[in-house]
C-alpha cells in the first residue's frame, strides 16, 4: 500500500510540475504572440506622423480613339497644420495610345515645403521616377521637372471626398480623399 501511495504522490507531483511547466510555456507563447500581433499591426510611421493625408485616383478614356490615361497614389503632408517643410507623395501614372504606344511609371516626390493657405495644396520639392527611362514622359505630366517649386496640386486643402469631372468627350472618374489626421490647429 505504501508503494502505491508513493507512486500516486510521485505521479501527482510530476503531473503538477508538468502542468506548471505547460502553463508557463503557454503564457510565454501567448505573450510572444501578442507582441508579434502588436508589432505587425502598429504602423511604423517611417515618414513621421502626417497632419494631412490625401489619396487620389483617375481613370480617363477617350472612346473610339485608343487614348487613355490615369493615375493613383497618395500624399502625406507633415510638420505643420496649414503649411510645413516635410512631406511625401507616391503615385503611378499611365498613358495609353493607339497601337500599344504609351507608358507607365511611378513617381516619388520628396517635399521640402507645402502650404494649403490658397485653398489647395501647393508643393515644393524633388521627384524621382521609375523606370528612369520614363522620367521625361512622367514628369511632363506632373510636376513638370525633377525639382519644382510652388506647384499647385489642385488637391483641396480641406477634409472631404471630392469627385472631379473628366474632360469633355471622355469617360472616367477622378476622385480625391483628403483627411486631416494630425493636430487640428
Amino acid at each position: 500500500m505504501a508503494t502505491l501511495f508513493t507512486r500516486f504522490t510521485h505521479t501527482r507531483a510530476l503531473l503538477g510540475s508538468m502542468l506548471v511547466r505547460s502553463l508557463l510555456v503557454g503564457a510565454l507563447l501567448a505573450a510572444m504572440g501578442a507582441f508579434a500581433v502588436t508589432a505587425v499591426s502598429t504602423p511604423a510611421h517611417a515618414y513621421g506622423q502626417p497632419n494631412w493625408e490625401v489619396t487620389f485616383h483617375n481613370t480617363t478614356n477617350f472612346p473610339s480613339t485608343g487614348q487613355a490615361f490615369g493615375f493613383w497614389g497618395w500624399c502625406a503632408f507633415r510638420a505643420g497644420v496649414t503649411a510645413g517643410d516635410d512631406g511625401d507623395c507616391q503615385f503611378a501614372q499611365y498613358v495609353h495610345s493607339p497601337a500599344g504606344s504609351g507608358f507607365t511609371c511611378h513617381e516619388s516626390l520628396n517635399l521640402t515645403a507645402w502650404t494649403g493657405a490658397t485653398g489647395t495644396f501647393v508643393i515644393t520639392g524633388s521627384a524621382t521616377v521609375t523606370p528612369t527611362s520614363q522620367t521625361a514622359n512622367c514628369l511632363a505630366l506632373f510636376p513638370g521637372s525633377a525639382t519644382f517649386s510652388g506647384v499647385d496640386t489642385g488637391f483641396p486643402a480641406a477634409p472631404g471626398h471630392y469627385v472631379i469631372g473628366v474632360p469633355p468627350g471622355a469617360v472616367g472618374e477622378f476622385s480625391i480623399q483628403v483627411n486631416q489626421v494630425g493636430p487640428l490647429g
